[in-house]
């Protein structure tokens, strides 16, 4: 059996996403899947290699979520999964109140029907 690595609860969340590559400024449009206080998993054919450290943009409902991250796994032809590293207090304010939402948080505004 398998044991499940995750410690932070996923939801899932679907979100147009820009990742930069640091090292060369290349740029990847993606696609989210989940989001957790640590990070996300990108929809994408072609993932970035494990280690590869980038900045990520998500925007979600006229908002956007930007912080520094790493691919934390790469799967060839279906996506990869990004740590967060760095982010400023404003941006973890708006991930929170995204993963406040997704919870079902009854104090959170909900989110708009997808």
């Amino acid at each position: 059996m398998t044991r499940d690595r995750r410690y932070a609860t996923r939801y899932p969340f679907v979100a147009a996403a820009e990742i930069f590559e640091l090292l060369t400024g290349a740029s990847l449009n993606a696609r989210t899947s989940d989001l957790s206080i640590v990070g996300c998993y990108l929809d994408t054919l072609n993932p970035l290699p494990s280690g590869t450290e980038v900045q990520l943009e998500i925007t979600h409902e006229g908002e956007m979520f930007s912080t520094l991250g790493i691919v934390a796994h790469s799967n060839l032809n279906s996506g990869m999964g990004i740590l967060f590293k760095a982010m400023s207090r404003e941006q973890e304010i708006l991930l929170q109140k995204w993963l406040d939402r997704l919870s079902g948080d009854p104090e959170a505004p909900p989110l708009a029907t997808r």
